[in-house]
């Protein structure tokens, strides 16, 4: 029998300290995410199952190695020009998996280059892709993504807008205690998202997370975006031009009973402007 592991009273104060995993349990859905990705591969490939994945953007690889774990024949490519958070992905994810780690490949790199092997599905989700500023930046990358998918693959981006979006706001979202990926529990929180300037003339937006601990301490601007916020019209003009096909639009549908989303998304041909909306471009090689 495996010995117990026992932790010091330090520990948990450690773990809620964690920036990225702090980030992890307030703004990602890991299985939600693949579930969606999944879905619209076998739209397109009815009875195949894909194997090869690319997450650009990947910070500390959760999609990525969460994709491996679906099954033995899967691997993962995780990009990312940052070598902090895949340095953290390192120690804090990929030895808890096992044989898995070896199936998660990470990448310091430039998203902007094209990347081999071809793979299944490539993301870049979080509306990581805002950083470029400059449109032919964003070309550049849509070149690159294509490149690196196979005839057929699939490229997922998400971005957000409503007239609530183009304007300062703080949110504060309470998180439940939950266990990291290496373990250790977090506490609860507050997730604090904050827009601190948008300029409409070149639709720049200045967002911080900030994060409110149990025990009173707080970690301002754990992390900063400087973003473009592009339209959906302006990526479907952009992923058109890099020679990618089949533009679709999916958002989460609308529970009117109990006034949230449904955890569903759809395919759509319109999208109301309301106070925010989140959508998913769903692009094809």
């Amino acid at each position: 029998m495996k010995k117990p592991r026992h932790r010091t009273a330090s520990a948990p104060r450690r773990a809620s300290r964690d920036r990225h995993a702090l980030y992890e349990v307030a703004v990602q859905g890991v299985d939600w995410d693949l579930d969606f990705l999944e879905r619209v591969w076998r739209y397109r490939h009815p009875g195949r199952t894909p194997r090869l994945f690319r997450e650009d953007f990947c910070s500390t690889a959760a999609l990525a190695t969460a994709w491996v774990l679906r099954g033995r024949d899967r691997q993962a490519w995780a990009v990312d020009l940052d070598p902090e958070p895949l340095a953290w992905a390192r120690q804090h994810r990929l030895k808890y998996v096992r044989a898995a780690a070896e199936r998660v490949h990470l990448v310091r790199g430039d998203v902007r280059r094209s990347r081999r092997p071809l793979v299944d599905v490539a993301c870049a989700l979080n509306f990581s892709w805002w950083v470029f500023h400059e449109r032919a930046d964003l070309v550049r990358y849509l070149r690159a993504a294509r490149a690196g998918l196979k005839p057929g693959g699939v490229l997922v981006l998400n971005l957000f807008g409503g007239t609530t979006a183009e304007r300062t706001l703080v949110e504060r979202t309470r998180k439940r205690a939950e266990n990291g990926p290496d373990g250790d529990m977090l506490p609860g929180f507050t997730y604090v998202w904050e827009h601190a300037r948008y300029n409409a003339a070149d639709r720049r937006l200045l967002a911080y997370i900030h994060f409110e601990l149990r025990d009173g301490r707080k970690i301002r601007r754990a992390f900063t975006y400087d973003w473009r916020m592009y339209t959906i019209p302006e990526l479907r003009d952009a992923v058109r031009e890099a020679g990618l096909r089949d533009f679709e639009v999916w958002s989460e549908g609308w529970n009117a009973q109990s006034k949230r989303g449904n955890g569903t998304l759809y395919q759509r041909k319109t999208l109301d402007n309301a106070d925010t909306w989140i959508a998913y471009a769903v692009v094809t090689r």
